[in-house]
């Protein structure tokens, strides 16, 4: 049960009751205890002056021992009311000599007890003694008790309690009168300052106020009281006049908001197709610029116009890669950039994209390996082609940036769920670099769209600054990070991660039985490193020698060697030293094409070749070879696959193709033309619709956007006609610009396949063959071509009276007859060959490592081209007869021995050239 409480009126009854009380009680007792200080102290020397009087009148009756004379003398004492008892003992004896009075039975002890006569003592007992000497001639005969009644000072105490308890009872009475006149003042404004209080909770009206008093501080209590509700009042108002306006002001909002969505929206739209039509504006006289400029670098002219052709087409395929930029970002940016999730090998992607840069880096010296960790899955799921895309950028910009040293592309598992590996794993890809390097302060922005890390940057390399941005936005789409460490002047560091899923765990990797070791001396920094990881990871201990460095001591202790040429022909001098102790396992290592290993494996000198760009997957077939000791010496010159390639020709089938340019018509005429297709033309889309129902054709080309009627309904109007005429479906093939968010819409209008303005003639090529036969018997695809071919060694001009050298003075001649301006054309022409044919000599051993046959004639006829109109006609005699070769099927090993002969002839050309060209210089001052 709860305690009541009190009121505040109560309390400060209380408080004056008890204060009163309470100062009656202590001045009551205050007055007692004097009292009876005084009683006590009068009682003692009253009865001390009685003692001594009566003991000095009985002194002599009492040495004469006279009780009667004695008691006479002491019965006097009955005029004293207050002494009740006396008495007499003599001295030295136990018994009394005689007492007289009322208190006669009271004992010794008794009189013991109240002996020392104190107030307290005489108010407890009502009594009170004294006990004097008396004496005879200076001599105490005995000893006199008197014994008084302090009766009297109860009563004088009783009568000061009444007193004190009457003067409390009315001092009481007046405080409590006073008290409630007074709580009236302090508690009827606090009490009615309360009930405002209940009546604002109860209704909460508060416009209710309290009523002002007089007293300072109940005033204050209430002012503040009162402002208080003026601030909730005025917040009130302000809350309800919020509410009346706040429907109101949300619609207004809501309005202002879905106005700055549809505009941004709009916005948006207008920014995708003011780039849609941007881009087929561009791409349709880029692909008229491009088409023909593939067709003239693959026609017979002279050096001059072949370059002026080759440099149209590579600054038209510099502008478009820009333009794929913009329009991946604008998808990107749009959020319509589709990923694909299909099974894909990390290791292949590397592999790719190494072997895509390998010639220009080559040609900058710049040393390009790539490094697959044990630990990456030998199949994950991904899309190639974006991931492809991230590399080859980031590829691309670590050559660009890097003058010397390496470039090393890597890919490692960072993580895997240990849950479940199989369904979940981190892979990491990178580049390093020994370029230029980025600043700190650089780094953050430079992932941003057209975003450099400046302006000198722009100018010395070029670029649009969309590469890293769209490499970052591809990262996020994978579930990524990218990012980078980078020093200035020490070289950068680039890496993504991405999330994907295993599908296949990494390969097994074979170990050595026993203590390996090997010997590797390689051109480069990057790769001897690259290859060194490989064989540790064999178990294989590994030595790498530096170029020019002294290998003999470490060859006589070596299981195997992988070398460069120029190494072996040292080696070679070794062995017939006899400084090795025993022959280890010799793997020649270099590039396709590069001739100077056949020596060596006919010789018996290299049992076996690796070709560069090195790869995890040859790596290691090798080291598993030398493991089972199943070299394969001379077989290792020939490609095993002897398959005789499928050229781009075709049976003269009936093509309708539809554009509205002029000029991407004439340009697919002569494509289809030199494919050996039947051409006919249609200007938009109603004539393409016209002539489809009116005869029946092998395939069609649509182009999209086309006046009066585009390629999509003129697409769906023909495939009306087919159904309801009951026509066999003719296959048909978008011409599109590959609009960001358009590039489905081909498929829903029923066309069958696509193909991306601008095109080459190989593109074209391998869309039709996907649905046209093609010619078995190797026609070319102009009557030219054969011809060129049967008369080919007629083109290469003999050595005639003016001719000496290896370059014909008669052509060079010739080439200076056409000199029109201050330019030493010979010189000019000669120098030209000096710097293509190398890029020219690399393609060649590219397709041949390929077994393309068809690349290898047309590398072959390009490289021909550019030997004879400088004169160089022995390399001119080894190209025709490796173009002859390869359209008619030779098989791979007699290609490989044609090569070779065609390399002697390109070294034999170089060699010559510096003397030539100073001839000439000579001449013309």
């Amino acid at each position: 049960m709860s305690k009541r409480k009190q009121t505040l009126r109560s309390r400060l009854t209380t408080l004056v009751t008890v204060a009163i009380f309470g100062a009656v009680a202590i001045a009551t007792a205050s007055s007692v205890m004097r009292e009876m200080s005084q009683f006590g102290a009068g009682k003692r020397a009253e009865l001390y002056a009685s003692a001594n009087i009566f003991a000095t009148a009985i002194s002599e009756p009492v040495y004469e021992k006279d009780k009667t004379a004695t008691l006479n003398a002491l019965r006097a004492i009955s005029y004293i009311p207050s002494i009740e008892y006396v008495r007499v003992d003599l001295t030295g004896q136990s018994t009394t000599f005689v007492e007289l009075g009322s208190a006669t039975a009271v004992s010794n002890d008794g009189l013991r007890l109240f002996a020392e006569n104190t107030a307290l003592g005489m108010l407890t007992s009502r009594s009170a003694t004294a006990t004097v000497p008396i004496i005879r001639g200076g001599e105490t005969i005995a000893r006199l008790t008197l014994h008084a009644n302090t009766k009297s000072l109860s009563d004088r105490i009783g009568q000061l309690l009444y007193d004190a308890f009457v003067v409390a009872v009315f001092a009481g009475g007046i405080g409590v009168l006073i008290a409630l006149k007074m709580q009236r003042t302090i508690t009827d404004p606090i009490l009615s300052l309360a009930r405002v209080m209940g009546r604002v909770r109860e209704s909460g009206d508060f416009s209710v106020r309290a009523k002002k008093v007089e007293d300072e501080e109940i005033a204050q209590l209430v002012d503040t009281f009162n402002t208080m509700l003026d601030h909730i009042q005025e917040r009130d108002i302000a809350l309800q006049t919020h509410q009346r306006t706040l429907e109101k002001t949300v619609e207004t909002r809501t309005a202002e908001m879905r106005k700055a969505k549809e505009s941004a929206e709009a916005a948006n739209m207008a920014k995708s197709d003011f780039l849609a039509t941007m881009s087929h504006e561009i791409r349709t006289p880029m692909n008229g610029m491009l088409a023909m400029a593939d067709l003239l670098s693959k026609a017979k002219l002279a050096p001059r116009h072949k370059r002026y052709a080759e440099v149209i087409a590579k600054s038209g395929q510099s502008l478009l890669a820009i333009i794929n930029d913009i329009l991946d970002f604008s998808k990107i940016e749009a959020g319509r950039l589709e990923l694909e999730s299909i099974a894909v090998r990390p290791a292949d992607i590397l592999d790719d994209v190494v072997s895509l840069f390998w010639e220009r880096a080559a040609a900058k010296n710049i040393d390009l390996a790539a490094y697959v960790s044990p630990n990456t899955p030998e199949v994950i799921e991904g899309d190639p082609v974006r991931i492809s895309q991230v590399l080859s950028n980031l590829v691309n910009n670590a050559l660009k940036f890097t003058e010397e040293g390496h470039v090393v592309v890597a890919v490692s598992m960072k993580d895997a769920r240990q849950s479940n590996p199989q369904t979940s794993c981190t892979l990491e890809f990178s580049v390093s670099d020994t370029g230029v390097g980025i600043a700190k302060d650089k780094q953050a922005a430079i992932f941003e769209a057209f975003s450099q890390a400046d302006q000198t940057t722009t100018r010395r390399f070029g670029g649009t600054g969309l590469g890293l941005a769209i490499c970052r936005k591809l990262v996020e789409g994978m579930k990524g990070e990218i990012g980078l460490v980078s020093k200035p002047g020490k070289g950068s560091r680039f890496f993504f991660t991405m999330q994907s899923r295993q599908l296949a765990p990494p390969p097994a990797i074979r170990k050595a039985e026993g203590e390996k070791r090997a010997v590797v001396a390689i051109d480069g920094d990057a790769a001897p490193k690259m290859l060194a990881r490989y064989l540790r990871e064999s178990g294989v201990i590994p030595h790498v020698v530096e170029k020019g460095g002294d290998f003999g001591p470490h060859i006589a202790c070596s299981d195997m060697i992988f070398a460069s040429p120029e190494f072996y022909h040292v080696y070679q001098q070794t062995i017939s030293e006899g400084k090795a102790q025993w022959i280890p396992a010799r793997i020649c290592v270099c590039e396709l094409g590069d001739t100077a290993p056949d020596s060596l494996v006919e010789s018996g000198v290299v049992e076996d070749i690796l070709l560069a760009p090195l790869s995890r997957k040859d790596v290691m077939a090798q080291i598993g070879r030398i493991f089972d000791d199943r070299l394969r010496g001379k077989a290792a010159l020939a490609n095993t696959d002897t398959s005789n390639a499928t050229h781009m020709l075709f049976k003269g089938q009936h093509v309708l193709a539809a554009d509205d340019s002029a000029v991407n018509r004439e340009v697919v005429q002569e494509a289809l033309s030199r494919l050996n297709l039947k051409v006919t033309l249609a200007g938009n889309g109603k004539e393409a619709l016209a002539l489809a129902q009116q005869q029946e054709f092998d395939l069609v080309l649509m182009d999209c956007s086309m006046p009066e009627m585009d390629g999509f309904e003129a697409t769906m109007a023909i495939r009306a006609f087919e159904n309801h005429s009951s026509r066999i479906p003719v296959p048909i093939v978008a011409l599109t610009a590959h609009v960001a968010g358009k590039e489905d819409a081909w498929r829903e209008a029923g066309m069958d396949d696509y193909l991306t303005k601008p095109f080459t003639l190989d593109a074209l090529g391998a869309v039709l063959a996907r649905y046209l036969d093609q010619d078995d018997t190797g026609a070319d695809v102009n009557n030219n071509g054969a011809e060129e071919r049967r008369n080919a060694p007629s083109e290469v001009p003999h050595e005639r009276d003016g001719a000496a050298g290896v370059f014909d003075e008669n052509v060079l001649a010739q080439i200076a007859m056409m000199q029109t301006s201050g330019v030493n054309l010979p010189v000019r022409a000669l120098k030209l060959f000096e710097e293509h044919s190398r890029d020219g000599m690399r393609r060649l051993a590219d397709s041949l490592k390929r077994g393309d046959k068809d690349d290898i004639a047309k590398s072959a006829h390009a490289l021909k081209s550019m030997s004879v109109n400088v004169g160089a006609r022995l390399l001119g005699e080894s190209c025709a007869a490796i173009e002859q070769a390869a359209r008619t099927g030779a098989p791979q090993s007699e290609l490989t021995l044609l090569c070779k002969k065609a390399a002697d002839q390109f070294r034999e050309a170089h060699r010559a050239l510096p003397d030539t060209v100073r001839i000439y210089e000579k001449s013309a001052a």
